[in-house]
């Protein structure tokens, strides 16, 4: 079973001493999808869904790989006071590319628990490259005038801690920038930050990856 581990936050330019966040595997950056189940279950997860219907059905199962691995190792009771937070895409809502893949591994999570409070109270509101897809990543500061509060999912509180999921961690800006919006939520008391993956690289990538 694949265990829930927490993050070593001097690792990450972007965490701060007191931030608690956990991830569950390594991804290898270059290694491709032989490189280690993780790899091909993260790769899989970020096809577009413009792609063919044969690659979002492996797209499909690893929502389902990931959905089941968070419902494994997240003992939450339906009265728990959690609020499940997807990190929005890089494309805003109604653009073809836009993909709800954090959402929909939270959303077959859930299957196996009592009601859950899952909410997608972050979204992108301006259309910015990945930040796994090269071309200089963004910092905190910088994704925050891409992302906002969507006001339609904060009508009611957000319970005392919020888990914001996303696929990989590599610098931490988008968390810092999410935990950022979602402190100003009414009710919120907590942020957490739970990732699928953090990034690794072999020798050879590490560093230039220092150097950046």
């Amino acid at each position: 079973m694949t265990k829930l581990i927490e993050l070593d936050n001097d690792d990450y330019r972007y965490l701060s001493d007191d931030d608690k966040c956990y991830y569950y595997g390594e991804y290898t950056s270059g290694g491709g999808f032989k490189k280690s189940e993780t790899n091909r279950q993260i790769l899989n997860l970020k096809k577009k869904p413009t792609c063919s219907n044969n690659e979002l059905y492996y797209k499909q199962q690893a929502i389902e790989y990931w959905g089941r691995i968070i419902a494994a190792t997240t003992d939450i009771k339906a009265d728990s006071a959690v609020t499940f937070v997807p990190m929005p895409c890089s494309k805003p809502s109604g653009h073809p590319e836009f993909d709800d893949r954090m959402l929909k591994v939270l959303q077959y999570m859930a299957r196996s628990k009592p009601p859950l409070d899952i909410r997608p109270i972050l979204m992108q509101t301006t259309l910015r490259p990945s930040q796994h897809e090269g071309g200089g990543r963004l910092t905190p500061a910088q994704l925050l005038q891409t992302m906002a509060i969507d006001p339609v999912q904060v009508v009611y509180p957000a319970r005392a801690t919020v888990v914001i999921l996303d696929d990989v961690i590599t610098m931490g800006a988008s968390f810092n920038a999410a935990k950022s919006l979602i402190e100003q939520v009414v009710g919120v008391e907590h942020v957490i930050g739970l990732f699928l993956a953090k990034t690794v690289w072999p020798l050879d990538e590490l560093d230039d990856f220092l150097a950046t």
